[in-house]
């Protein structure tokens, strides 16, 4: 699995950049903007047909997944630590609405206990963060979780052959994508490199 996470802040040309990664493959993209209001996301989500639509996991505003027909949602690591009971709940609404449900583990014990809820989870960072200063690479080992678990975390072209031994059925990009000259070239670089190690 390859997913790329878009960038925090609303860039110019994302739009048709998310796009033409998408008619190039990619299948999973994971929608990431923080700061964005409730209206300000709607209405950039608005710039993309269905059929993009329904390649997004939406990290905030939920609610506009199933507006908008969108593949499903990812839960922050707080919000499972303090919506315990009714976390269960969501997560059951999710399902039954047939979105696909993910969320992000920052240590290998709490993975191991929780990942079996979700499609599919995030564990970082296994290397040095791209994007993020002081974010010191772990290199965890997930061979004995049977669960779909995602590297995330510095990972470049170059770091998919490391990702792949250490157990990861795939790798989520972020600043390798977002921070080179051109992101939908290092995408396909990326993307190449994916399909070389994991096909």
């Amino acid at each position: 699995m390859l997913i790329v996470i878009t960038s925090e802040a609303f860039l110019s040309a994302e739009i048709t950049q998310i796009k033409q990664m998408i008619d190039l493959g990619l299948k999973h993209v994971h929608v990431r903007k923080p700061q964005a209001t409730f209206e300000e996301l709607r209405n950039w989500l608005q710039n993309f047909e269905p059929c993009y639509l329904a390649k997004m996991m939406l990290h905030q505003h939920h609610v506009l997944g199933e507006e908008l027909g969108c593949k499903g949602v990812h839960f922050k690591e707080h919000q499972r630590i303090t919506q315990d009971k009714t976390f269960k709940k969501k997560l059951k609404n999710c399902r039954s609405n047939g979105f696909q449900v993910s969320t992000s583990f920052h240590k290998l014990d709490d993975l191991k206990s929780n990942a079996v809820f979700f499609d599919y989870a995030f564990l970082s960072p296994v290397f040095t963060s791209i994007s993020k200063v002081g974010y010191e690479g772990k290199q965890f080992d997930v061979h004995d979780i049977p669960e779909n678990c995602i590297a995330l975390g510095g990972i470049t072209s170059e770091k998919i052959e490391e990702a792949y031994p250490l157990g990861f059925c795939g790798v989520a990009v972020l600043g390798a994508i977002w921070l080179s000259k051109n992101p939908v070239n290092e995408f396909i670089k990326i993307k190449n490199q994916y399909e070389y190690i994991y096909n």
